[in-house]
Formats: C-alpha cells, sequence, structure tokens
C-alpha cells in the first residue's frame, strides 16, 4: 500500500500560472507542469535566497524533500525554456496546507496588511485563538488592493503572531486576545486593537477612516488566546 504523501506548507496562488514563448498559441504547445510544492521550494531557496534547511521548516518538511522539489521544479523550467514549452505553475490543493498568498504581482512597499480573525468571513470572531480564518487585508493610500481568507493553523500557543508575521501583517483587529499574544505582535511591530465586534467591513471602514480603536483588554483565562 502506498505511503500517504505529508502535507507541505505552500502559500496559495491567486490562480493557475502559465509563461510561454512570445508570440506563441499556448493552445498549440506542448506542457510542463510545475506543482505548488515545486513552486514554493524554488520561491523560497531561489528568490527569498533562503538555504534548503530554512525551507524546510517553513514547509513542514524534511531537507531531502525540499532538496528533490527543487530539482524537479527547476528541471521542469529548464526544459520549458529550451524546448519553447509553455510553463504552467498549478494551483491544486491536494497535499498542501495554505499558509497565505504569494502577492508576486503587488507591490508590498508603503501598504499595509490588516488581518481579521472570522469563522464566517463576514463578522469579526471576538476570540482571536478560535478563529476558522483570517482575513487579511492589503491597504495602500486607503484603498483596498487585495482581499485573502487564510484558514488559520493549529492552535498552538505563540504560533499565530509568527503565521500572520510570516504574511507582512501590519495590523490585527479582533475582539479579545491573551496577553502572550500582544507582546508577540508588539515585539513584531504590529498594532494590536481589541474589542472589536460585528462586521468586518465596518471595522475596517473605521479603520482607515483613523475612527477604530483598541476598547478591550487582554484575555484573562489560563490559556493562550
Amino acid at each position: 500500500m502506498p505511503r500517504n504523501k505529508k502535507n507541505r506548507l505552500c502559500r496559495r496562488l491567486s490562480d493557475q500560472k502559465i509563461y510561454i514563448p512570445y508570440g506563441r498559441n499556448p493552445e498549440s504547445m506542448e506542457k510542463v507542469f510545475i506543482e505548488l510544492d515545486e513552486f514554493e521550494a524554488i520561491r523560497l531557496c531561489d528568490y527569498d535566497g533562503k538555504s534548503q534547511i530554512e525551507a524546510s521548516e517553513e514547509m513542514g518538511l524534511s531537507r531531502g524533500t525540499v532538496q528533490r522539489l527543487l530539482l524537479s521544479g527547476r528541471k521542469k523550467i529548464i526544459d520549458g525554456f529550451f524546448h519553447s514549452k509553455a510553463i504552467i505553475v498549478r494551483n491544486d490543493n491536494e497535499n498542501i496546507k495554505f499558509k497565505g498568498e504569494n502577492n508576486m504581482n503587488i507591490d508590498l512597499k508603503n501598504t499595509n496588511r490588516i488581518a481579521f480573525p472570522t469563522n464566517d468571513k463576514v463578522n469579526v470572531e471576538e476570540h482571536f485563538g478560535h478563529c476558522k480564518y483570517f482575513a487579511i487585508f492589503t491597504v495602500k493610500d486607503k484603498e483596498i488592493m487585495n482581499t485573502e481568507y487564510v484558514s488559520a493553523p493549529a492552535h498552538q500557543p505563540g504560533l499565530l503572531p509568527k503565521f500572520l508575521g510570516e504574511m507582512n501583517t501590519t495590523a490585527i483587529i479582533t475582539g479579545g486576545m491573551g496577553q502572550m499574544a500582544i507582546n508577540l505582535f508588539k515585539e513584531a511591530n504590529v498594532e494590536v486593537i481589541l474589542g472589536a465586534r460585528g462586521s468586518i467591513e465596518a471595522n475596517l471602514s473605521e479603520y482607515l477612516g483613523g475612527e477604530l480603536y483598541s476598547t478591550g483588554s487582554a484575555c484573562t483565562h489560563t490559556h493562550d488566546h
């Protein structure tokens, strides 16, 4: 019986991407397909300049697996270049745990990344550590450039601030949060606004208008939100 393929952490693409030689019709071309985990390994090592060990930690894989993904992904890219094939990056989520967006088409300079915990993608979840998703808005000059709904990872003390920090979050708006999480966010220069409730859209509008202020305090539960 074949062994189950281990899930790997990858950033989500907005859609499937295709790269073709100039002036060619992709419908009539031979195609080479790059899987999302291959693309993530190449992005981390070749674009972000991380080591294979660092990439393996980010993807939740062994270094050997990352090395194999790099070799196979790079070989496909070279094959596409040398033989004038269409290079397609799949956006399939089989064996993938999404950890955000690539945002490779968005200029992140002078932008804010505002996160809201939510269970229904409409309203703010008042308990920070109990949400199913994070709604993350990329805002530039008070204009919303991009909206993402990212599945929250399994709850572990101190994990969520790191998780959101990796996605360049600049502010987190929620109902309540434990002091440990507040401290971790502040250490990462992420603004924390507590006491929010109701619709995400209304809270975001007030925040962008300078009318939303933190009115809550840290949760006093024994567990860390």
